[in-house]
């Protein structure tokens, strides 16, 4: 139970008081939220960042410590309520350092917890580690019982070099936690000391505190957590290989030593220790669906589906795996399965907008717009709100509304730069897919005018402005791409293609073309670009090379106008016109596919 004497109560009524008196005397001006906040409402936020602890409030809610204070007589005299009153106003007012050594002084005269925290926590705001320390040596010692001073006791002696006097604290922590039944103290401590600065410091100290807990896997599968948010794999791997070994059927530490794999780059080895694991406890959710992410992240899909669907028959109300296994069979195109966990999750009133916007996505592919468009109004608010309108205007546009789509797009409020960029491109979109490139350009140089060195909306009004003739804005708008982002294989491929194919600057466009390249070589874009550039060098098995993994990638009509040609020209009209009909099927309006069929076939 909490103790105080009646003059320490006396103290916090008058921090109270105070706080409130302080509030009352700031200059009545427009100011932001974080600036409004006194210096002890910042320095809770700012204790908790640095030192990795909160008020005793909020210590208590997180399960965490409940701070016994011995009784403490504290002497209220004019000194005393000077200094608080100086400290709390100079922190209104600004004057930082003022508050922290007028704190510290009231402090040391009151010996007080409260105001002695007060000091603590404002001095680590401040970032006053000097002043920080003294604040909280005296925390702890005059609460040599509070597991929260001697957290903040640890972090500023560890702060200021001083790695016995941090282990010495910590060890107090351990004991006091265990003491009031306090669980998850090695996490907790592992949270604390990976916000410190100088992390290989915080691991040493943590090594101390498991050198004596080698049986411990609590311990150690902290130590792990550390090791590996410092970089230092090796000890990483070896504490969890430890942990596992003292407590094999736990899912946590196997996801661990996974994750000390990953980092060192071994994804295959990864993933099979985590079938490894799947065996020893295949009633585990947690991990198998860890297992299915990564094999996400590896691309193979079909495996990770299998993982998700024996996560569901174990768990059918599991929503977080039945929407994972939704978008995986969305994303291999097993549409009407995709269909029917979707369905499933609206239904059950789970993730009802994500869903209705991929049933939106489900139904325009299969050409069923009335049905996407009331899958896409559902959607009333979160962050599939603004795609699913952009969607409805790209269906009224494709329906010849146009007119229509322009006023749904303009009556959306952009409330953030972000927002109004999206808007922007949709409305420039749609522009474009009807032919009215030059009122798509105007727009686009409008929102140019505003946003200038926007990449995204520079792209479109560059592929825009070609359309009009205007090779000297594509060129600029490419150029300031690739100056403003030069790994920006988009515009590296688009400012080389059009130089290839619109200027006698070959070799320069085909330099521009193979930097893409090289970042990403199997975009089927960029291997177009590059066997176009081979064919208008004359190298023709090489642009043959080039294009016909690009068409094998995509199936595009450009990508098949520019292979048929080559194949025409080196004597292939067969194969040629084989291509060429293919896309035609397609894309049998396609203007750039028919004028090349022309030009050689008539």
């Amino acid at each position: 139970m909490q103790k105080t004497s009646s003059k320490s109560s006396l103290i916090t009524w008058l921090l109270a008081a105070l706080f409130v008196t302080a509030c009352s005397t700031q200059p009545k001006q427009a100011t932001p939220a974080a600036e409004n906040q006194t210096p002890a409402a910042e320095a809770k936020q700012a204790a908790q960042d640095e030192t990795g602890v909160g008020s005793e409030q909020t210590q208590k809610k997180q399960e965490v410590s409940v701070v016994e204070e011995e009784e403490v007589e504290s002497n209220l005299s004019p000194e005393l309520l000077f200094r608080l009153m100086l400290a709390e106003i100079s922190g209104q007012r600004g004057h930082i350092n003022v508050a922290v050594k007028q704190y510290l002084e009231a402090a040391k005269l009151s010996r007080d917890p409260k105001v002695i925290e007060r000091a603590a926590r404002i001095a680590v705001y401040a970032r006053d580690d000097e002043s920080a320390m003294e604040a909280a040596k005296l925390w702890s010692e005059i609460t040599p019982n509070s597991i929260e001073a001697n957290q903040v006791a640890a972090a500023m002696n560890l702060r200021t070099g001083n790695i016995k006097q941090a282990h010495f604290h910590l060890e107090k922590v351990i004991d006091l936690s265990a003491e009031k039944g306090k669980r998850n103290t090695f996490m907790l401590i592992t949270s604390l000391l990976g916000k410190e600065r100088d992390k290989q410091a915080a691991l040493d100290v943590m090594e101390q505190l498991v050198a004596t807990r080698q049986d411990n896997p609590d311990a150690l599968y902290a130590y792990s957590q550390l090791a590996l948010l410092v970089g230092d794999l090796d000890k990483a791997k070896s504490a969890a290989l430890k942990v596992i070994k003292l407590k094999p059927d736990w899912a946590d530490a196997y996801i661990l030593y996974s994750n000390t794999l990953y980092r060192e780059g071994k994804k295959a080895k990864a993933l099979t220790e985590l079938q490894f694991a799947l065996e020893k406890v295949p009633g585990n959710i947690a991990l198998r669906d860890y297992y299915a992410r990564r094999l996400v992240d590896e691309k193979r899909y079909g495996e990770a589906r299998e993982q998700f669907k024996i996560i569901l028959e174990s768990a059918p109300g599991n929503a977080d795996a039945k929407y994972a296994l939704a978008l995986l069979s969305l994303q291999t195109n097993e549409l009407d399965e995709a269909n029917d966990h979707f369905q499933d999750l609206v239904k059950s009133g789970k993730r009802v907008h994500e869903s209705s916007y991929y049933l939106g996505q489900i139904a325009e592919q299969q050409n069923d717009t009335q049905l996407a468009v009331q899958w896409y109004q559902i959607i009333g608010s979160g962050q599939y709100k603004l795609d699913a309108q952009i969607r409805i205007a790209m269906i009224d546009a494709k329906a010849g509304n146009v007119k229509k789509a322009r006023e749904r797009l303009n009556a959306i409020e952009a409330d953030s730069l972000e927002t109004e960029q999206r808007l922007l491109l949709a409305e420039g979109e749609i522009l474009r897919e009807v032919k009215k490139y030059q009122e798509a350009f105007d727009i686009y140089s409008e929102g140019l005018a505003r946003m200038p060195d926007n990449v995204n909306i520079l792209y479109a009004r560059a592929l825009t402005a070609e359309k009009i003739e205007r090779i000297d804005v594509t060129f600029s708008d490419l150029e300031k791409i690739v100056k403003l982002d030069p790994e920006n294989t988009q515009a590296l491929n688009a400012l080389g293609y059009t130089l290839v194919d619109r200027t006698d600057r070959i070799k320069e466009g085909l330099a521009y073309i193979q930097k893409a390249y090289k970042s990403n070589p199997d975009d089927p874009a960029i291997l177009d670009s590059l066997g176009w550039a081979n064919y208008r060098l004359g190298n023709y098995q090489e642009a043959l090379k080039y294009l016909r993994l690009a068409f094998e990638g995509l199936k595009d009509a450009e990508i098949a106008a520019h292979l048929g040609e080559v194949l025409w020209v080196i004597g292939e009209q067969g194969s040629a016109r084989d291509v060429w009909d293919e896309a035609l099927q397609q894309t049998p309006t396609h203007k750039l596919l028919n004028d090349v069929i022309k030009r050689f076939t008539q």
